[in-house]
């Protein structure tokens, strides 16, 4: 039993039997009272109010069955001997109606069944032993009736205060779930920062790195070669000027938006023919670009990879592979799979022998950052990426991404 329970019990309690008792007073009998009966009468009422008060709030910190058990054993004969003194007024047995009221919230639908009948037996008797077994039938209808009101209007208060509880704790459940929900949110963003910072400061670390090395070995060759050597010189030089200027040019997209702006306004397939469109036209290197099966959209998770798969496949070919015959970009929707690849044939001639680069370096910038990161996102994807030289003295970038992540 909640504390609202013994609060609404205590008031029954004390408005009931207070209302039962003034009505009792100043309704004429055809015998007044005398005073001991006037004395037992208060005397009754105030052990029952007592033990009301009290007895509820007992059971409603113990819980204990045998408290329960016990208030009923002493308030129903109780108020059975206070309708008996005061059956000359009609309506003394109205002083039971809060027991049968408080069964509702205390006892099992069964045990209340049978509080309700002894209560109904008690006034029965006790209007019997005045009026006869005509005035004991009279007052066990009359308050049968009475007692089935009340325990209805009361199970129906029950059955409200518990859906409202029960509304007021899933809503607390809710809040707090939301609370978690957006603790959570704001560690997983939190989270993802970290991490995107950490990618960037990883590219951008290892881009400057691949491009300093490069260029200290473009400065050796300037310091080395003889003053007499000016057609080799200024092709390191030279050299040296395009480094500088792609160094700048990879750390300024090395912290660009994760999204490109390309994909803001267009598709995948608009974006990266756009990306195509520029490298031909700055490379100079006949490009072809291909679209195959059904577009689809794809969410920014898988189109941002395949973007920046093309991107960097385009970036390495003008940087390591300038004379290359031809460039094929072919993007392939699949039913489960969605492909990118890149392609270029060899070079039409060799690199100058005065620009030279050191083995490592060369490796370095195609197996650098930028190609590790691609690998690194379609393997959380749950694609595949590859990139490497083909049979024909090429190369190529293929990166494919399953369309279960839609």
């Amino acid at each position: 039993m909640s504390e609202f329970d013994v609060r609404a019990g205590r008031k029954s309690f004390v408005v009931t039997v207070a209302a039962v008792y003034v009505a009792m007073f100043a309704f004429p009998r055809p015998s007044p009272f005398t005073p001991s009966e006037i004395i037992a009468v208060l005397v009754a009422g105030g052990v029952y109010l007592l033990v009301g008060f009290y007895g509820t709030e007992l059971y409603a910190r113990t819980g204990s069955t045998w408290a329960l058990a016990l208030f009923y054993a002493v308030e129903v004969p109780l108020a059975g001997l206070i309708a008996y003194w005061m059956t000359a007024f009609f309506l003394s047995g109205l002083i039971m109606l809060p027991l049968a009221s408080l069964s509702v919230h205390t006892l099992p639908r069964r045990w209340m069944l049978v509080v309700c009948g002894l209560i109904i037996g008690t006034l029965g008797i006790s209007y019997g032993l005045v009026g006869g077994l005509e005035a004991a039938l009279l007052a066990g209808i009359g308050y049968l009736v009475a007692i089935v009101f009340v325990v209805s209007v009361t199970q129906m208060a029950v059955r409200e205060r518990r859906a409202r509880a029960e509304v007021e704790r899933l809503a607390a459940e809710l809040a707090e779930a939301n609370l978690k929900l957006r603790k959570y949110a704001a560690q997983a963003e939190e989270l993802a920062i970290t991490r995107e910072r950490a990618r960037l400061a990883h590219e951008i670390h290892d881009t400057v790195g691949h491009i300093l090395t490069a260029l200290d070995v473009q400065l050796e060759l300037l310091i080395r070669l003889p003053l007499d050597r000016t057609e080799q010189r200024q092709q390191a030089a030279e050299q040296a000027r395009i480094l500088v200027k792609e160094g700048v040019t990879d750390m300024r997209r090395a912290v660009q938006a994760l999204r490109p702006a390309a994909l803001e306004s267009f598709s995948l397939p608009e974006a990266i023919a756009a990306l195509v469109a520029g490298f031909e036209q700055m490379a100079q290197i006949e490009t072809s670009w291909q679209v195959e099966g059904e577009v689809v959209p794809l969410p920014p998770r898988l189109a941002v990879p395949l973007y920046r798969a093309a991107q960097e496949a385009l970036t390495n070919i003008r940087r390591h592979a300038p004379t290359a015959q031809q460039v094929t970009v072919r993007l392939c929707y699949g039913p489960e799979v969605v492909a990118l690849s890149v392609e270029n044939g060899p070079p039409r001639s060799p690199p100058p022998a005065a620009v030279v680069s050191s083995p490592s370096a060369s490796e370095e910038g195609r197996q650098g950052y930028g190609l590790r990161g691609l690998r690194d996102r379609a393997e959380v994807l749950g694609g595949a990426f590859s990139a490497g030289p083909d049979e024909e003295g090429g190369f190529r970038v293929e990166m494919k991404l399953p369309l279960s992540q839609i």
